[in-house]
């Protein structure tokens, strides 16, 4: 997956993550995520430095002075609205751990160490919005995602 970035729905002023697939038919998978986390993946992906670190700065100096790095995350799970992922860590040994995180909180980590960002197939045959071939630059794309998330409700991600 890629990073298209941090957007605003409008009226509600809601920020959505946008990830699409790299490869394949592109789709695009929109995740609601909270302000705060909004800005620090803004501040990552601008490059701008803060005073003092952010959270998620503090987090991977802690990883990395306990001699581990972050390798890579991954969309696990859609559940309820909720989406969820995992960072995979190597740690000091060479051994991978996996540690539960919100989506939000993993791309900032993943953005700040050009980790890969990957995502289940199952997620992005659920939440993901293809692209049609007429639609090729970003502001269709965008429109195209304002107009499903104007009508979508969490009961559209529930299972069954």
């Amino acid at each position: 997956m890629e990073l298209v970035g941090v957007r605003v729905q409008m009226p509600t002023n809601a920020p959505i993550l946008l990830l699409r697939e790299i490869d394949g038919q592109r789709r695009t998978v929109p995740i609601y995520i909270g302000g705060p986390e909004a800005h620090a993946i803004d501040l990552a992906l601008s490059g701008t430095e803060t005073a003092r670190p952010m959270t998620h700065d503090l987090l991977l100096t802690l990883l990395g002075n306990l001699g581990g790095r972050l390798d890579h995350i991954v969309i696990t799970d859609l559940n309820q609205g909720t989406f969820y992922a995992d960072l995979h860590i190597i740690s000091k040994g060479g051994e991978e751990q996996v540690v539960s995180a919100r989506p939000s909180d993993a791309v900032a980590l993943a953005v700040r160490t050009s980790a890969q960002i990957f995502a289940e197939e199952t997620i992005i045959e659920e939440a993901g919005l293809e692209q049609t071939d007429d639609a090729g630059d970003e502001e269709e794309m965008v429109e195209e995602l304002r107009r499903f998330l104007e009508d979508v409700n969490p009961d559209d991600f529930r299972a069954g």
